[in-house]
């Protein structure tokens, strides 16, 4: 897999002030999401990483990559880094058991927390990754469960999906006025149709993968909202395909709520959620 150029400076650069910063820590580099699928987009993507290591980062390291992540982020050619630090043990326990870490979210290290650090990211790992440097991922022992994909899956849904749409729902709400927003409607839309596919079939799709498998999918009453998805990510400079931002806004929750309705009763290859 060819990474875009961009996403490939970034991962050279952190390479490279975290080698300086903390010399010997970081054994393998990993990339997922967009980025290792072919779908990265210089203006909405993030670099999505794992970082692999003998063992957890101690205070001193910590604190060398937070001043390395802190002068990465303001750096405004590179694009913004999203990601996780792990032990190889952690790579074969799987998240369950290590729910907690070091992290990056918005460029920012946080020292203990539980982003990205979840069966998707290791499904993604075990089936799409790409290796800046280490073991190649499909010679690595990495865990991987569907069953606990299918069940993380459905309580993000009750969790976080269905209490989103009931305040973007609501007149006047945050939810609801960031959903007249280009950027919501593309990570949404895109986002239920990612989110059906993986309940589906058991695999993460890239996002484009997934505005095409929603179109082949759903019905065509909601095809306007998914092509708009995918012609925010790809032709951002590109016309609306709608007259208004409040008729996309009512199309895009229609569609999550039909979407939401649906995945209830879709598990891995087309059967019942267990």
């Amino acid at each position: 897999m060819t990474i875009h150029p961009l996403a490939r400076r970034a991962a050279d650069a952190h390479l490279a002030m975290i080698d300086t910063a903390a010399p010997g820590l970081i054994e393998a580099l990993y990339l997922v999401g967009s980025a290792a699928m072919d779908d990265f987009r210089p203006a909405i993507s993030d670099v999505d990483f794992v970082a692999v290591g003998r063992s957890r980062p101690d205070q001193a390291e910590l604190a060398a990559l937070s001043e390395a992540h802190a002068r990465l982020a303001g750096d405004p050619s590179i694009p913004a880094l999203d990601g996780i630090y792990v032990t190889w043990d952690d790579l074969r326990a799987g998240p369950l058991a290590v729910p907690d870490g070091p992290c990056v979210k918005q460029g920012r290290l946080i020292a203990t927390g539980c982003h990205e650090r979840h069966p998707a990211t290791w499904s993604m790992l075990s089936a799409s990754a790409v290796t800046v440097r280490g073991p190649l991922c499909a010679g690595t022992l990495i865990w991987r469960d569907p069953a606990r994909l299918e069940t993380w899956i459905l309580a993000t849904i009750e969790t976080f999906w269905r209490p989103w749409l009931k305040r973007a729902s609501e007149r006047r709400s945050a939810e609801s006025e960031a959903a007249l927003e280009a950027a919501v409607v593309e990570r949404v839309a895109l986002g239920m149709c990612r989110l059906h596919y993986t309940l589906a079939t058991g695999t993460v799709p890239s996002k484009s993968d997934a505005g095409l498998y929603g179109l082949i999918t759903f019905p065509r009453k909601w095809h306007p909202i998914v092509d708009e998805a995918l012609r925010i990510r790809r032709e951002p400079a590109a016309p609306s395909l709608y007259r208004s931002p409040t008729d996309r806004r009512s199309d895009l929750l229609g569609f999550v709520r039909t979407v939401l309705a649906d995945a209830a009763a879709t598990g891995p290859n087309g059967s019942p959620p267990t």
